[in-house]
């Protein structure tokens, strides 16, 4: 009996040892699970480095693991506008825009697509949807500041609404986003009043372009 207890008591141990062994040892060899968020995160830092095409390779594989994750769309928006892929960067923020959970993702994706609109071509409704966004975007953050690019801000904002409002032929409402810009409000009485509108956009520019 003394031996039978004995040798019961050796196999606990090695057994309690296996399992010790089988949970801890190796577990520094496991990899990080991948997610949407942690490929959205490495897209962004590539896009910050300026490598564009990197960033939305990342943020492509961020929407193959989750495809509803609003951030990797707002993240390709951004890289294709960089880019100047400018139909594929409003699809990409359209879609950010209708899957939006948080107001930073929703105000990006406004504030990226209203240059974009008013690049795409001449046509006045593209001009009116660049008013529209740079408007939606600020009235969200009227200090907005692109976290991953400070260069784009408010001031670009508002800049795109001058500019989109003179191409709309909207001169009054051009007039008061060089007001909200500190610039130079130019008198509607004067005859030379369009001109002088736009020789001071033109000069915000060379203060705020984007």
């Amino acid at each position: 009996m003394r031996i039978v207890k004995k040798n019961g008591f050796v196999l606990a141990v090695i057994f309690a040892l296996a399992l010790v062994q089988g949970c801890g040892g190796g577990g520094g060899d496991t990899a990080p699970a991948e997610s949407a968020s942690s490929r959205t995160n490495e897209g962004w830092a590539l896009f910050e480095s300026g490598d564009y095409e990197g960033a939305i390779e990342k943020f492509e594989r961020a929407i193959v693991l989750d495809p509803t994750y609003a951030g990797a769309y707002s993240g390709l928006g951004w890289s294709y506008a960089r880019l100047d892929t400018l139909s594929k960067s409003l699809d990409n923020f359209g879609m950010a825009i209708a899957g939006s959970k948080t107001s930073g993702v929703l105000v990006d994706s406004y504030a990226g697509s209203a240059p974009v609109y008013r690049d795409l071509d001449t046509r006045p409704s593209h001009f009116d949807s660049a008013a529209v966004y740079a408007s939606n975007a600020l009235s969200l953050d009227r200090r907005y500041v692109f976290e991953y690019d400070g260069d784009f801000d408010w001031h670009d904002l508002h800049l795109i609404m001058a500019q989109s409002y003179f191409a709309l032929n909207d001169y009054t409402s051009a007039n008061a986003r060089v007001d909200s810009l500190g610039g130079n409000v130019q008198d509607p009485g004067s005859p030379t009043f369009i001109e002088d509108l736009a020789d001071e956009i033109e000069r915000l520019e060379t203060v705020y372009g984007s």
